[in-house]
């Protein structure tokens, strides 16, 4: 029936996704309310086509007649994180942008690291304002720019990406990962991704799925922590037809919440809505912080926060 119900949903979506695959973030400060300007579908299982943006596809073309690797470096404005933008073609085979925090060179203490799959047809930057918040946490996140990252293989090779750097004496994270801290987070098409990566690799120990749209198969072996947030307004991926049943078959210790009023981009235009809370998941599990585990207890910070409802917890 689900099967059904995912290709009537592609049908409608294909019709009526006019300006998709857009990879800049909205320049709104409230929550839009229709649901945005990305064409994300959750149910394509097998696709092989990706689609980037001009930039990179150009950075693409640039690189074919050569095996060096192409590095561009941002600093975004008063937030204390720094960005790498680079296609390293012995380590990877897609575009990687890394961020992380700004005084790393003078920090001796390694940094766990944090790696991020998009929804489809998107690339990292439309999830830009996002992915600073979860590393002004402290966290190295290593995002790819692959658009179809459903089966969680693209998310495992960032991870090798950035393993790779901490050894290599000429890179900027030489020694400063924490190799034995590892977390996975997506949204939609990136959040099944999460979920398929965690229970393929054992270097990962926590989850976070924004929207993921999993089978149920592909949760029934699921044992490492997940986060599984989901939006009651979110018409692609629906909460009750695909993220709370996720979280009811999940074996590990697992949360569920739906951001009262959430639509599918939300975690995009909207970001501060879920970043404190991804925060303070990764910050119990990677760093054994036990009063921000506490905030996913029942009686805990997010099952009183009236912004979100339908909270169940287990495990925890």
């Amino acid at each position: 029936m689900k099967r059904f119900i995912a290709l009537f949903l592609c049908v409608i979506l294909l019709v009526f996704s006019v300006g998709c695959g857009k990879n800049e973030p909205v320049n709104s400060d409230e929550p839009s309310t229709t649901e945005g300007n990305i064409f994300d579908n959750p149910f394509d299982e097998d696709s092989t086509t990706t689609t980037t943006t001009t930039q990179t596809e150009t950075t693409t073309k640039k690189a074919e007649t050569t095996t060096k690797k192409e590095t561009t470096t941002k600093e975004p404005v008063d937030t204390g994180i720094k960005s790498i933008k680079t296609k390293d073609y012995e380590t990877s085979s897609a575009t990687q942008t890394v961020y992380y925090p700004d005084n790393i060179d003078v920090v001796s203490k390694p940094y766990p690291v944090i790696s991020w799959a998009n929804g489809t047809m998107v690339t990292s930057g439309f999830y830009d304002k996002l992915l600073v918040e979860i590393a002004k946490g402290g966290y190295i996140v290593v995002a790819c720019d692959e658009s179809m990252s459903a089966d969680g293989t693209a998310q495992i090779a960032s991870i090798d990406f950035i393993l790779s750097k901490n050894n290599d004496k000429n890179d900027i994270f030489y020694n400063k990962i924490d190799t034995n801290r590892i977390g996975v987070i997506g949204h939609s098409q990136g959040g099944r991704s999460s979920v398929n990566a965690a229970q393929t690799d054992s270097r990962i120990d926590c989850v976070v799925s924004i929207a993921g749209s999993n089978f149920d198969y592909e949760v029934e072996g699921l044992k490492t922590p997940t986060l599984f947030f989901a939006g009651t307004s979110d018409m692609i991926v629906s909460p009750k037809q695909w993220i709370e049943p996720a979280y009811d078959i999940a074996k590990g210790p697992a949360v569920y919440a739906s951001l009262n009023g959430g639509i599918h981009t939300t975690c995009s235009t909207n970001p501060e809505k879920y970043s404190s809370y991804i925060i303070d998941w990764l910050d119990g599990w990677l760093k054994n912080d036990k009063s921000a585990l506490n905030t996913f207890k029942d009686g805990g910070k997010l099952s009183k926060d009236n912004s979100w409802v339908d909270f169940k917890c287990k495990n925890i």
